[in-house]
């Protein structure tokens, strides 16, 4: 996890370097119409899961029953939204303040670590859910009729995990392995550009594309249960704890408006 922060401080050092090169020191030749300092945005399109987060669930696993450590993951294509406040102190050179929710299904491979010579089908209820806070700089260079915009933004972000559950009979026996939802709170981050179509100088068309992601989640002591079920026998839930990490990764492509003022 060191090694990711590091790779992370580095990337955004160079993110912010890069943009405030372009703030300050943009050729004034290329500029389009004056545009507003204030400018709120609402934005929504597709996000891609991408790394290990979009992998099948459970397609690795280490140590042994019940004491392994399973890979969540499972990530399918899902839906980005947020919302945006961005000032402008000096033409090219800002702040902004954004919300963002991702929402996606869960693709999973039979959860066959339990007892692999049973015939296990797995499902999953609920999906990944993630939230962020986040606050940074902003840049834009303005052209005839439209304008595009750099971002870098770190902060608070929240994911929560699915419940999964899954079921295999044997002879008359029938097991049931639930895995509860889970959620932790950690690090946030991301960059990203726009391209904005000037309807007017008050009101903008966007299309965005950006890149978010975490430090590594860690679920910590998610319930699991084993249920067997024998006819005419009362056998005991078995009940265990594992823990989990997930390394949340995503791509959004986002449609949306601005309204400057």
């Amino acid at each position: 996890m060191l090694s990711n922060n590091l790779r992370f401080m580095k990337s955004l050092r160079n993110t912010v370097f890069v943009l405030l090169l372009t703030a300050f020191f943009l050729p004034e030749a290329f500029a389009g119409p004056a545009l507003k300092r204030a400018e709120f945005e609402f934005h929504i399109g597709p996000a891609f899961p991408v790394g290990s987060f979009a992998k099948k669930a459970f397609s690795a696993y280490s140590g042994t029953a019940p004491n392994f450590r399973l890979d969540y993951n499972g990530a399918q294509i899902g839906l980005n939204y947020g919302l945006a406040f961005q000032y402008y102190a000096t033409p090219h050179f800002g702040m902004l303040v954004m919300f963002n929710g991702h929402s996606n299904k869960i693709s999973a491979n039979n959860f066959s670590t339990y007892n692999p010579s049973f015939a296990w089908k797995t499902n999953s209820q609920g999906k990944w859910s993630e939230f962020m806070a986040m606050a940074g700089i902003t840049c834009r260079i303005t052209l005839p009729k439209l304008h595009l915009a750099f971002r870098a933004y770190l902060g608070y972000a929240h994911l929560v995990a699915p419940y999964y559950g899954s079921q295999a009979k044997h002879q008359n026996y029938t097991y049931t392995y639930q895995l509860k939802s889970a959620s932790d709170a950690n690090f946030g981050y991301g960059a990203g550009m726009a391209l904005k179509f000037l309807v007017t100088r008050g009101f903008h068309l966007d299309l965005r594309c950006d890149y978010m992601s975490a430090v590594p989640f860690y679920f910590r002591r998610v319930k699991s249960t084993v249920i067997t079920e024998i006819p005419n026998v009362t056998i005991p839930d078995q009940v265990f704890r594992n823990t989990f990490r997930e390394h949340f990764q995503m791509v959004n492509l986002s449609f949306g408006f601005t309204v400057a003022f």
